[in-house]
C-alpha cells in the first residue's frame, strides 16, 4: 500500500502527472456519467453528477493551460526548422504540428477569457478554432507516428537484407 501512495505522490507532484491523472478521471466521470443517464431512473441523477465532476475538472485543465504558452514557445524555438531531423517528412509534420500547437493556445485562452467575461467577444468560434487545431495537432501526431513506424520498418529491412535474415 505505501508503494502505491508513493506512486500517487510522485505523479501528484509533476505538472504532467496531475494533468494526466486529471485528464484520465475526467473522461472517466463522463464515460460513467453517460452510461448511467442512459440506464435513466434514480441512476440518471448520478450519471448527471459524473458529467458535472468531468466538465469542472475539465475546466480545471483549461485553466492549467493559460500557464503553457511559454514552455510551449520555448519548445518549439528550441525544435526551430527541425535541422536536426534526417528524415524531410518528419520534419515537416512536426514544424506543422508545433504551429498548430502554438495557435492552439492562444485561441483557447481567448475562447475561455470569453467565457469567463474578461473579454467582450463570442466564444463559440474560438472554441471551433482551438478544437480544429487540437484536431489538426492529433492528425499531424499520428501521421508523423505512422512516419515514424515506416523508417524502423526500412532499418530493420535494410539490416535483415545485410544479415540475410530469415
Amino acid at each position: 500500500m505505501d508503494n502505491a501512495v508513493q506512486v500517487l505522490v510522485n505523479v501528484l507532484e509533476t505538472y504532467r502527472g496531475r494533468d494526466r491523472l486529471v485528464r484520465t478521471l475526467c473522461y472517466g466521470c463522463q464515460m460513467v456519467g453517460g452510461l448511467l443517464i442512459q440506464k435513466g431512473d434514480q441512476k440518471a441523477e448520478i450519471g448527471k453528477s459524473f458529467l458535472e465532476i468531468s466538465s469542472q475538472l475539465s475546466h480545471c485543465r483549461t485553466v492549467l493551460r493559460l500557464f503553457d504558452d511559454l514552455s510551449m514557445f520555448a519548445y518549439s524555438k528550441q525544435y526551430g526548422l527541425g535541422a536536426q531531423e534526417e528524415d524531410h517528412a518528419m520534419r515537416c509534420l512536426s514544424i506543422l504540428t508545433n504551429v498548430a500547437d502554438q495557435l492552439y493556445y492562444p485561441c483557447e485562452h481567448i475562447a475561455w477569457a470569453a467565457d469567463a467575461q474578461v473579454i467582450h467577444t463570442k466564444s463559440d468560434k474560438w472554441w471551433l478554432y482551438s478544437t480544429a487545431l487540437w484536431g489538426i495537432s492529433l492528425l499531424l501526431g499520428i501521421l508523423r507516428s505512422l512516419r515514424v513506424l515506416v523508417l524502423l520498418n526500412r532499418k530493420m529491412n535494410d539490416h535483415c537484407k545485410n544479415k540475410q535474415c530469415g
